[in-house]
């Protein structure tokens, strides 16, 4: 469908440098305990708080960073091995500060991720990228994984991280798309709420 090429060609354009560019201040940390610091954190090289955590605050931010550290240095660093063991040992972390959400979950485990120089195949569904993927046709929920290769063409083109980041940017667009271009529903090939993340309520 040419209104998804679109969609995909101007992401590739436009935000697809923009992340790559942060992604890679979080991939000059000195080692991996480094790099889980920077990532809790939240900071850019000019020390300002990403946008997705200034609610989080810098308070929580460093409780978080001391939690991490010390679960770390226990056993943690053997475990991670992909996007989704990092992702739980974020949430772990998570579930003891107040106030730390999904999304913010989401972005710390991705840049830990990155550091590593791991490939996301899935697609983690939180707030907008939720609604960005109903807007495909899908029938999910907070929470749901899809793998990237269920996407339509072009989407499923791009790695998870920045599916997700595309589906969040444009979920108005997709959304205003269905009496735009009388798009028709996909059918997932998977339950997704049977394979929903672990974590806290």
């Amino acid at each position: 469908m040419k209104f998804y090429t679109d969609i995909y060609n101007d992401y590739r354009d436009h935000v697809y440098p923009c992340a790559e560019k942060e992604y890679s201040w979080y991939k000059k940390a000195d080692n991996l305990r480094d790099a889980v610091k920077k990532a809790f954190l939240s900071e850019d090289e000019q020390g300002k708080v990403h946008s997705h955590q200034r609610r989080v605050g810098r308070q929580r931010l460093a409780l978080a960073v001391e939690i991490a550290l010390e679960y770390f240095d226990g056993h943690y660093i053997s475990s991670f091995e992909n996007f989704h063991s990092i992702y739980q040992f974020v949430d772990s972390v998570s579930c003891e500060v107040k106030g730390f959400g999904q999304l913010a979950t989401y972005d710390v485990a991705l840049r830990i991720t990155k550091y590593l120089g791991c490939e996301l195949q899935k697609v983690y569904l939180h707030a907008g990228v939720t609604i960005g993927t109903r807007a495909l046709g899908f029938n999910v929920k907070d929470g749901d994984i899809i793998p990237v290769e269920e996407f339509p063409v072009p989407f499923n083109q791009l790695s998870g991280d920045h599916l997700e980041n595309l589906l969040c940017i444009y979920k108005e667009v997709l959304a205003n798309s269905i009496a735009e271009v009388g798009k028709t529903c996909i059918c997932p090939k998977t339950n997704y709420s049977c394979i929903s993340k672990n974590g806290c309520a």
